[in-house]
């Protein structure tokens, strides 16, 4: 071989191949052979997901109800059932997946918002609805993040930012938001597109196929591959040909893997090769040539055989270990014999498929070829076709009369149920009737029936219920517990501050996401990328200069902080004015993620430090000094300079922090008067002055939200969310009045960004993961209720305490002397009883069935029913090891974290199933009805 450029001794810049070189070692990558289920498992499933879903009955039915539910029943299919195995077949899909990945990573809770995120993309990406779309996208956004790292290493290191790596994770966003900006609607529906001008074009040719150029087709050995028919022009023959016989060829190459490489008869892999004198791979194992395996050959020994139980006598131990290990030995020995059987199973199925499926598939192209010649038109398949139609029409019939046979059978058991239920249902009528009949005699009733004649959905039924719900989330703050001690009265005020703090940061998150979702209808799941903006502006800007930021004073850098978020608002209207409400959820999700990583890896984002650190930190917060200095900060005690010698004009002069202050005895300081006034024992925290800040401008900024959505422009946002055409043949400029509602909102959230700045004091990447901010915002606005500001302000309140409360929690578990202590020994009893006795919580999920039944509960029996199958399938599968493995030394132990979470999910559930107006729906304008003149008083009788 000739080299074309040296680069050194004889290694040449480029070649085609080196005999001397040895490239098997260095494509050697180190993955795990078991690691190769899960690439195999994973397109199998989508081959075959797409092969169901093009080249079925079933598929048909699907996307046909998928396009028009009503269209589709009107043709007899049967819209439930394809809905109830769509359901079926999402759920086994999404299952195998976590069970795949189970395999290869640890899963914890928090990792599913990182698989969510990029499956958002890869969906919209290839267009929602269309499977080719998301394998596409699915293996475009793979390649990109893949490819993206190298590139990302050889622009940041010229640029002394090795960080930029961690970008990689958000360069399929990036790509996916500039496909957008050219594809609206997705690389699916451009394909679809595509696909009907080429069928219109093809419906205008007037020429006809060749038949003969067919029939050559067919003959030759590309008849395997539908090459004919593609020709011919029908190309779902042709596809069916083709998956048929690479289908064959993989299932091949599969199974001649697993036979070189597993202990099947006459196996032998590259290492039994390589060995001298090893005939097969179980000759590896055992070192005998005889091709059989014995109990003998177990790997077990006496150091696998565990203690004998305490009711075994000692002098029974030797004899309870030696029985104990011949089981071990014998299972194995019939396992291993089992594992036998299937691998040569799998691999004789493998030479019958090839070259047998391949060829009988050249045979019927061949078939057809020979029809082409004659010149028919008839299907050469029809006859094997109704020959199945034939086999397959009994079996129909007979799972028909089985399912009518069991509904008469449950008709028989719905009779005394029906009985039941009306007996049960005119007796709660009386009950309730009198329950009525009180109520309406009731002076309070009728009264505040009058004045709120629509309950929560009237202006004052709705300020009364937010001051009730207000006063018991109020007094649950109040009873909220801190630890005993001197300090306590201090702890609690800083509880509380805290408390405080926190809620006027997601209430304000909360009513930018209720002003863009909830009144103007823009699905918004990036109001952390808008959080992140002030929070990053302010801590930049107000930074000291010597440590990377500009020291500006707080009110400029909290002034621009909001202005740029409004800039960033306003902007993001115009290039996804085109986009669909669902695609511009995905898109400003996608924008939070992009600043989130660039925070970790871009350094002109990192203030307050020395050196390199990532985050944000040492910058200056509002009324800091007023609170503990009383006003500007007084100047240490002079040090001496340079000669050493104090008085001299060299002495070093600096002035106190604000946490210098606070030390000082008698300053006459803010914080001092109030704590001397609550009887804190020491200054107010500082926390105190956020508190106040946070909830005047929660209510300032309330109050503001109130005028103008009441005004004409509040109406219009209304307008749009409800009938964006209706409301531009009025003449609205809608594009206008979208980026409005997007500039306002995201002018809040900046805002609320700032605040949460100020109370971390200093914050990293981390504060904007989703999990921790944009699900729990739409939690509160989920609960609160859409479109009323008062529910945003009652679901933050709750969300925040439900977070504090498990705070407690959490301390609570390590020491018995913190509060609550026995609730978290109560709920870790609970989760040890769930895990440990799962038929004993069958039963209760049972009895829950029943009861739901008995009653006629829907919700109380699908919640029974679920719970007993879930803990069912967990007796069944889940062992001691799995706890042993999940728990180390056995000690079961809930983690708050993931229960906080899952009462979050599980309050979101509910409210959207029982409750899906939310605490405090919206309140909508009801003009006063005109008033009915008397006909009496016009003459009429």
């Amino acid at each position: 071989m000739q080299h074309i450029t040296s680069t050194g001794g004889n290694k040449p810049l480029w070649e085609t191949y080196d005999i001397a070189n040895d490239c098997l070692t260095q494509a050697t990558t180190g993955y795990a052979y078991y690691k190769g289920a899960m690439p195999i498992l994973i397109f199998t499933a989508v081959a075959l997901l797409f092969i169901l879903l093009t080249k079925t009955r079933l598929g048909r039915r699907m996307r046909a109800v998928a396009d028009n539910p009503d269209l589709a029943a009107s043709s007899g299919i049967n819209v439930e059932g394809v809905q109830m195995t769509s359901a079926f077949l999402s759920a086994g899909l999404s299952g195998m997946g976590g069970a795949i990945f189970a395999m290869t990573l640890r899963f914890t809770p928090e990792t599913a918002f990182t698989l969510l995120l990029p499956a958002f993309a890869i969906i919209v990406l290839g267009t929602i609805g269309s499977i080719p779309g998301v394998i596409v996208g699915s293996l475009i956004v793979g390649f990109v993040r893949a490819l993206s790292s190298p590139i990302l290493i050889g622009i940041g290191y010229p640029l002394g930012r090795s960080n930029y790596t961690a970008l990689d994770g958000v360069m399929p966003y990036i790509f996916l938001i500039a496909i957008l900006m050219i594809m609206p609607e997705g690389i699916g529906d451009a394909y679809e597109k595509w696909k009907v001008d080429r069928l219109r074009k093809r419906a205008e040719d007037d020429s006809v196929p060749s038949n003969k150029l067919g029939a050559a087709l067919a003959f030759s050995p590309l008849g395997a591959l539908g090459a004919h028919k593609f020709q011919q022009r029908q190309a779902s023959r042709g596809q069916s040909m083709m998956i048929v016989t690479i289908a064959a060829y993989f299932i091949k190459r599969m199974t001649d893997f697993i036979g070189a490489n597993s202990f099947s008869d006459g196996a032998c892999s590259q290492t039994c090769q390589d060995t001298e004198g090893i005939n097969s791979n179980l000759q590896l194992l055992t070192g005998r040539s005889d091709g059989s395996l014995i109990p003998q050959d177990t790997p077990f020994t006496e150091s696998d055989v565990p203690t004998p139980p305490s009711d075994v006598a000692p002098y029974l131990h030797e004899g309870w270990s030696a029985d104990f290990l011949a089981d071990l030995n014998n299972s194995w020995f019939n396992l291993m014999n089992t594992e036998f059987w299937l691998l040569d199973a799998f691999s004789t199925l493998g030479d019958i498929i090839w070259p047998a499926i391949p060829i009988l598939v050249w045979l019927i192209a061949i078939g057809e070829g020979i029809y082409l010649l004659k010149g028919r038109d008839d299907d050469l398949l029809k006859p094997v076709i109704n020959i199945l139609d034939d086999v397959s029409t009994p079996i129909t019939e007979w799972r028909n009369s089985l399912t009518s046979m069991l509904n008469r059978g449950s008709s028989s058991l719905k009779g005394p149920l029906a009985t039941f239920h009306a007996v049960v249902r005119s007796k709660t009528k009386v009950t309730r009737t009198q329950m009525e009949q009180l109520r309406d005699t009731n002076s309070f009733v009728k009264s505040l029936r009058s004045v709120a004649p629509y309950g929560r959905e009237s202006p004052l039924g709705s300020w009364i219920a937010f001051a009730l719900m207000f006063v018991v989330l109020l007094s649950f703050l109040a009873w909220l517990p801190v630890a005993d001690g001197p300090n306590s009265a201090f702890v609690k005020t800083l509880q509380v501050s805290n408390v405080l703090v926190t809620l006027s940061i997601f209430a304000l998150m909360a009513f930018s996401l209720n002003l863009h979702t909830g009144v103007t209808g823009m699905v918004n799941f990036g109001v952390i990328f808008f959080v992140g903006v002030g929070s990053i502006v302010v801590g930049i800007l107000s930074a000291p200069s010597d440590l990377h930021g500009y020291d500006w004073p707080v009110f400029w850098a909290t002034l621009v902080a909001v202005m740029i978020g409004a800039a960033f608002g306003w902007l993001l209207a115009y290039p996804t004015a085109r986009l669909r409400m669902d695609y511009f959820a995905i898109v400003t999700i996608s924008l939070g993620e992009i600043l989130r990583v660039l925070l970790a890896g871009e350094p002109l984002l990192r203030a307050g430090s020395w050196g390199s650190s990532i985050g944000i930190s040492r910058y200056t917060l509002p009324g800091q000094t007023w609170w503990f200095c009383a006003g500007e900060a007084p100047m240490k005690a002079p040090l001496a300079g340079p000669d050493g010698i104090l008085g001299t004009a060299d002495d070093v002069i600096t002035a106190m922090s604000a946490r210098d202050c606070a030390d000082v005895v008698g300053i006459g300081s803010a914080a001092e008067r109030i704590g001397d006034l609550m009887n804190l024992g020491q200054p107010a925290p500082y926390m105190m002055l956020l508190a106040i800040i946070g909830v005047v401008s929660l209510i300032a900024i309330w109050w503001l939200l109130e005028i103008i959505l009441a005004s004409p422009w509040g109406r219009i946002l209304r307008a749009i969310r409800e009938d964006e055409e209706v409301a531009q043949h009025h003449g609205h400029d809608i594009l206008t009045h979208k980026a409005a509602s997007l500039a306002l909102g995201a002018a809040i959230a900046a805002f609320a960004g700032a605040l949460w700045a100020w109370k971390l004091t200093g914050f990293q990447p981390n504060h904007m993961m989703p999990a921790r901010s944009t699900f729990l915002v739409w939690a509160a606005f989920i609960v609160g209720g859409a479109a009323n500001n008062k529910g945003m302000v009652i679901g933050a309140f709750i969300i925040v305490l439900m977070e504090f409360v498990f705070n407690v929690l959490v301390a609570g578990q390590g020491s018995s002397d913190l509060p609550l202590h026995v609730t978290a020994e109560r709920i870790d009893s609970l989760f040890e009883w769930l895990v440990r006795d799962s038929w004993a919580v069958v039963e209760v999920f049972i009895i829950i069935a029943i009861v739901g039944l008995l009653f006629d509960w829907k919700g109380i029996k699908t919640t029974g029913l679920s719970g007993a199958a879930v803990f069912t399938f967990t007796a069944l599968v889940m062992g001691e090891r799995s706890i042993e493995e999940t728990f180390i030394g056995g000690d079961i132990v809930t983690n708050m974290a993931y229960v906080k979470v899952l009462l979050v999910g599980s309050l979101i559930l509910f409210s959207l199933k029982f409750n899906p107006k939310g605490l405090l729906p919206e309140v909508p304008s009801r003009p006063p009805k005109p008033a009915v003149e008397n006909p009496t008083q016009e003459g009429g009788t």
